[in-house]
Parts: C-alpha cells; sequence; structure tokens
C-alpha cells in the first residue's frame, strides 16, 4: 500500500470515530437532562403534595347565582290564606309532606353547588301544580334555572309515587268497604255501590313520536286517565298514560282494575245485601262508555218511550256517580295546571298526573277545604261513544232488580 492510500485510510477511519464519540456524547448529555426534568418533576409534585396537605383549595362553583327571595318571603311571612291561595295546601299539610318525603329528596351539598332544599323542591312541585307559570317563571320565584325546575318536579313526582301512592290510592277492603257502601246508600241513595268510574282527558303538548294516536275526538293531543273513586271525593284506582284517541272502554278492559273485577277478586263474597229477595254484590256505576257487567252498572238506554222505572234507576245511577264527575272538578279546580296543556314529556305528565291525585287524596283526607271559585273550565272533554257490544246477563237482571227497589218506600228514603 502506498503512502497516499494510507493517509486516506487512517484520516476516514478518524473521522468515522469523531462522529460516534459526538453522537455519544450528546445521548449522555440528552439522558442527563431527561433525568435532571424528572427529578425535579417528582420534587415538584412531593411538595405540592406537601402543600395540599395543610392548605384547602376553594374550587370555583360554575352555578349561576339566583335568588329565591319570593319563595322565601312568602314561607316566612304569607297568612295561612296567603299560603292555602298560592300552594292550595295548608302550611301543616306542606310540613307534612316535608316529613314524608325528606328521606327520599334530600341531596348533599357538593363543591360545585349547594343542593336545593327539599323544602325549596316540594313548595315548587306544588305550586307547578296550583298555578299555570311558566317554566321560567317558576324558576324566578325559586331561584333556580329552567333545567333544574324540570329535574325537581321529576324527583318530587317520583317520590310522591314511590312513598306515599301505595298508602293513598288503594281500593277499599272490608271494614273500609263496607262504610264506602253505607255512605253512597246514605248519601247518593244507590244500594251497594262501592264506587263510580270515569275518564278524563290532560291536555298535553304534541309528543315526538307516535302523536297521531294522540289526538283525541277534539282535536287535540291528550292522554287518558280512567279513575275509581268513592262517594268522598277520593281516587280509589287510577290508571293514567293511554293516548287520547283510545276510547274509554280500551282503558277499561286492559286494566288490573277489570281483570280483578271479572275474576271475581275485587269484592269479598260475604259483602252482599238482599234486595227484593235477590243477593246482590256490591257495584262500580259506569256511563254508557262502559260495559253492562255483574259488578258493574250503567243505564238503561233512554229515549222518550223510556219506561218510568228505566228513567228513576238512570236518575239514580246519574246522581250517584256524578261522584266521580265531582271528583275530576275538585282535582283540576285544585291543581290548576291540568286546565291547560302541560308541556312536559308523556312519561313526565304522567308521573306528575299520578303525584297529583295522591296530593288530592291528602288533601280530602285532612279536610282541607275546597272554593267553589276554585271550579274552572279548562279544555272541553271530547265526547265518548256509548259502548256496543255483549253486556253481561247477571248485570242485566242486577239493574232489573235496583230499578224495581227504586220504585218501593224503602228505596225512596235516600233518594227521590
Amino acid at each position: 500500500m502506498d503512502l497516499q492510500a494510507l493517509f486516506w485510510f487512517l484520516l476516514k477511519k478518524r473521522t468515522r470515530n469523531s462522529r460516534l464519540t459526538a453522537r455519544a456524547i450528546l445521548q449522555r448529555n440528552a439522558s442527563e437532562r431527561m433525568y435532571r426534568i424528572r427529578r425535579k418533576t417528582r420534587l415538584a409534585v412531593l411538595l405540592l403534595s406537601a402543600l395540599a396537605s395543610h392548605f384547602t383549595v376553594e374550587r370555583r362553583s360554575w352555578q349561576i347565582p339566583r335568588t329565591s327571595a319570593w319563595f322565601d318571603l312568602a314561607y316566612s311571612t304569607y297568612s295561612n290564606d296567603q299560603w292555602y291561595a298560592n300552594f292550595r295546601v295548608s302550611k301543616n299539610t306542606f310540613h307534612f309532606l316535608l316529613d314524608e318525603l325528606r328521606a327520599d329528596l334530600e341531596r348533599q351539598d357538593t363543591e360545585m353547588r349547594k343542593a336545593v332544599t327539599v323544602r325549596r323542591k316540594v313548595a315548587l312541585f306544588l305550586y307547578y301544580l296550583a298555578s299555570t307559570d311558566s317554566y321560567r317563571s317558576l324558576g324566578n320565584l325559586f331561584g333556580l334555572s329552567r333545567v333544574f325546575v324540570c329535574i325537581c318536579l321529576r324527583q318530587v313526582s317520583e317520590a310522591i309515587l314511590k312513598k306515599l301512592k301505595p298508602k293513598y290510592i288503594s281500593f277499599p277492603k272490608g271494614d273500609e268497604l263496607v262504610q264506602v257502601i253505607a255512605h253512597y246508600k246514605e248519601r247518593w241513595g244507590f244500594p251497594m255501590c262501592a264506587g263510580a268510574i270515569d275518564g278524563t282527558h290532560i291536555a298535553i303538548a304534541t309528543p315526538p313520536h307516535n302523536h297521531v294516536a294522540y289526538v283525541n275526538r277534539k282535536s287535540y293531543h291528550s292522554i287518558v286517565m280512567q279513575a275509581v273513586v268513592d262517594g268522598h271525593y277520593m281516587f280509589r284506582d287510577i290508571v293514567v298514560g293511554w293516548p287520547g284517541s283510545v276510547h274509554d272502554a280500551r282503558v277499561f278492559s286492559n286494566s288490573q282494575f277489570y281483570n280483578l273485577g271479572c275474576s271475581g277478586q275485587l269484592f269479598p263474597e260475604d259483602v252482599q245485601d238482599t234486595i227484593l229477595g235477590r243477593q246482590v254484590h256490591p257495584v262500580i256505576l259506569g256511563d254508557p262508555a262502559y260495559p253492562m257487567l255483574n259488578w258493574l252498572m250503567k243505564a238503561y238506554p233512554e229515549n222518550t218511550n223510556t219506561p218510568r222505572i228505566q228513567s228513576r234507576f238512570n236518575y239514580r245511577l246519574s246522581r250517584a256517580r256524578m261522584t266521580v264527575e265531582n271528583t275530576f272538578g275538585r282535582w283540576k279546580g285544585r291543581f290548576r295546571r291540568f286546565l291547560k296543556q302541560v308541556d312536559m314529556s308523556v312519561d313526565g305528565v304522567i308521573k306528575v298526573v299520578a303525584a297529583s291525585c295522591v296530593i288530592h287524596n291528602i288533601c280530602e283526607m285532612r279536610n282541607e277545604p275546597f272554593f267553589d271559585e276554585w271550579l274552572q273550565e279548562g279544555f272541553q272533554a271530547p265526547h265518548v261513544a256509548a259502548f256496543i257490544g255483549p253486556s253481561a246477563e247477571a248485570g242485566a237482571d242486577i239493574r232489573d232488580t235496583l230499578a224495581a227497589y227504586f220504585l218501593t218506600p224503602e228505596g225512596q228514603i235516600t233518594g227521590n
């Protein structure tokens, strides 16, 4: 190998070694920098942890400040009459509801917001039922956003249905059933009557799905509530939520109440009375929309040639059946919300309606006053076509027996 070739070989080797050395130095420096960064990070974390153990940093709430000045003033300064006019329950009943619902409605404060008190939730629900105010107006009165107004209404209605509905809406049994039957005979002049049944419509906003099914005969969207009541204007059984286009007879035939009646489980066998030599068991009174059954009475078809005996029966049945119409009137009069369209999802309306029936019963049981000026005309209820179908022969025989009874001296004691 000549000297020139050797020179270039050694120069190339030296250059390569220099590059490798420089690369190794750069990698070592980078590793040292990363080590220093990690070490500083660990020290910073330890320092922050030490500080956090001695100091609490208050987080800012995202809740927009609102005032509940009106409700606070109403609760602390309103007279009993002023309170009753606005909330449609007495303060005693209001506090009773608070005690009953507190465990289901109470929430804990969080770092992000203070919990709404049970008192404000229940008062909001009652004021919502008693008025036709918008959600925005309700929020302004109770210091809540529109969204939280809806949340509170849902929470309260669900708590009422869970805690109070089983206790305050139930069909009478035992001695209570005997008392209901006795009251119908003494006050309304109809023997062996255990209640009256009818349906009413609650106007709703147009549902997003299957809205045509909810259009009733009066051409507005509604849901149907079927109710069985007693002579004291108490709801004894309710079915809420069928679309407004559904006939009362279909709602009835698909109800648990109907199944209990047809299977003989609604009334005990030993509850009966002898009328004109016939054993008569308890009956429910209905209008022409319902079928004739051995436990459900309705009027004879009436025209200009209707016999006197049938006309008298129809009058007496109508007189006693007014209890269900009066109950609906008192319920809608007390809770004006249902005189107008309820702007809520169908599921929400069903819960609110059922919960309001519970509150209605509590008011009636506690003898809360009802004022005639509360009776107002809301949406006109659609006319329901008469039921067309077979009638139970036993039911027709019982109706004939009662019709004959109403023409006897004994049958005229409690009615005309």
